[in-house]
């Protein structure tokens, strides 16, 4: 790697971590993600410091550049970020669901308490002004 690209990834993942970091104090992102985030960054990172072990990881797998190989972990990368989030999308839909479920159930017993209200309303005395 050239020095250039070596200074301007480093700039990158360290700019991606500080970031997140950033994200997470100003409460746009949750912590439970953070971790995924922290990740890739700590990832760009590790890639650049052991850029050898990208060239080993290459010659591992069968790719001819260390290109290829970054394409692929990014791919996986992206692939498992979609995953976590399909399984957070879903179980949000579930809670959802039960608590609008809760809402109509209380929803319906409230009436029939409102007039069970009315009617013990009905059975008193009006209130008289006494002046």
């Amino acid at each position: 790697m050239y020095h250039r690209q070596i200074v301007a990834s480093v700039v990158m993942g360290v700019a991606v971590l500080l970031l997140i970091v950033r994200l997470v104090q100003k409460g746009r992102l949750d912590v439970a993600y953070c971790w995924l985030w922290l990740g890739v960054g700590a990832g760009m990172l590790l890639v650049v410091i052991k850029y050898s072990w990208l060239v080993w990881l290459s010659g591992l797998i069968g790719a001819k550049l260390p290109t290829t190989t970054l394409f692929l972990l990014g791919m996986l990368v992206t692939l498992l970020m979609c995953l976590q989030f399909s399984i957070v999308l879903s179980r949000h839909q579930r809670e959802i669901r039960r608590l609008t479920q809760q809402l109509a159930m209380a929803l319906e017993q409230q009436p029939a308490a409102d007039n069970v209200n009315a009617e013990r309303d009905a059975c008193r005395p009006a209130a008289r002004n006494s002046r």
